[in-house]
């Protein structure tokens, strides 16, 4: 072995034994503005059918159907699919690392990839088997996944009806909306559009191929984005472009009380690894503005839905400011450290914030 060989071993193996080094701290992340002109169409889902063309009965395309129904077997109220899909979304705007927080905000490559995390996401969560040739194998039945953020923009490739005419289950959901659908439909010559100049071959749906979707869920609502659909741009900026994530998280609760502010959003606030810590801080920060925050944890969800409030569920939190409660009071109250409190009027004085009790898993 050459001496010039041996000391590149040797400082190969140097280098292998020391510690990686890691950083302790990291900076806060002032994501790009949004860019409204590049936001997806606004759909609330399907339209009324343009043609005469209607899904096939279950005489018709039993495969199809049978698709259908084991889906729906898995997910009943399409609560799981809804999931799936915003798990996907929230992972690609990856919010604690990059303070992102909606679709115009990612990089090309990004986009691209939101459907392959859809896919992944929708087999994760109704636990689909891996199909022979596409996607997935449902009911013995092969069936691909299509993603669109603009509804009925399916990307159909080739192999899906010059080897057989396959079956789709169409994904959209618009994030503006807080709306999203599945469907299957069937593919065939019939229901696409004239071959265009992609160079991979991929046609959309015709007017008659949208008429001919077997909807499974035609229209539902996705869990909201908290931070997208803040309407005061002053609000926004106090929590999105805080200059530090504990600033953030603060008022992030209050600013948006009475709404139900979920995990993402958190994380994407505080941009920190123990975001779940600058909650805890933020209701000490809060409670002598008399603000409290309800977590998902027994017995804050009951609690806030005896407030009138949206009671958390999994991985939510809500806030609200409240005011002692005095006989003759209209508003419905909960009893803390002995006391009866309400959600405060715009009028009330400012009074700290009551204790909540502790959390604890049932």
């Amino acid at each position: 072995m050459s001496y010039t060989q041996r000391g590149l071993f040797e400082d190969e193996a140097s280098s292998r034994s020391e510690p990686a080094i890691l950083r302790v701290t990291r900076s806060r992340v002032l994501p790009p503005r949004p860019k409204p002109k590049d936001r997806p169409r606004h759909s609330e889902g399907p339209v009324a059918p343009k043609t005469d063309a209607r899904p096939p009965t279950p005489a018709e395309d039993p495969q199809l159907w049978s698709v259908r129904a084991e889906i729906e077997r898995l997910d009943p109220t399409g609560v799981r699919t809804g999931y799936a899909i915003r798990e996907a979304l929230d992972q690609i705007y990856d919010g604690q690392r990059t303070g992102r927080w909606e679709y115009t905000q990612l990089h090309k490559t990004e986009k691209t990839h939101v459907g392959t995390l859809v896919e992944i996401w929708l087999q994760r969560e109704l636990g689909l088997l891996d199909g022979e040739d596409l996607d997935y194998r449902v009911a013995g039945v092969d069936v691909d996944c299509k993603w669109s953020l603009n509804l009925y923009d399916w990307e159909i490739p080739q192999e899906m009806y010059t080897r057989g005419d396959k079956i789709a289950l169409v994904v959209w959901a618009n994030d503006y909306t807080a709306r999203f659908a599945t469907g299957l439909i069937r593919i065939s010559e019939a229901v696409l559009r004239p071959m265009g100049r992609q160079r991979d071959g991929k046609r959309r749906l015709n007017d008659r191929g949208r008429d001919h979707i077997l909807w499974i869920q035609p229209g539902a609502d996705l869990v909201k984005n908290t931070l997208l659909h803040v309407q005061d741009p002053q609000k926004l900026d106090l929590i999105a472009y805080a200059t530090r994530g504990q600033t953030a998280v603060t008022n992030l609760f209050r600013h948006l009380t009475g709404e139900l502010v979920n995990r993402a959003t958190v994380l994407t606030a505080a941009q920190q690894v123990d975001s779940a810590k600058r909650v805890r801080d933020a209701r000490k920060h809060l409670k002598p503005e008399g603000i409290v925050i309800f977590g998902h944890y027994a017995p804050h969800p009951a609690m806030a839905h005896r407030l009138g409030l949206p009671a958390p569920t999994l991985g939510r939190f809500v806030s609200t400011r409240l005011a002692p409660w005095q006989p003759g009071d209209p508003e419905p109250y909960v009893e803390v450290e002995g006391g009866r409190w309400r959600r405060a009027r715009t009028s009330d004085p400012i009074v700290p914030a009551p204790a909540l009790p502790v959390q604890s898993v049932e």
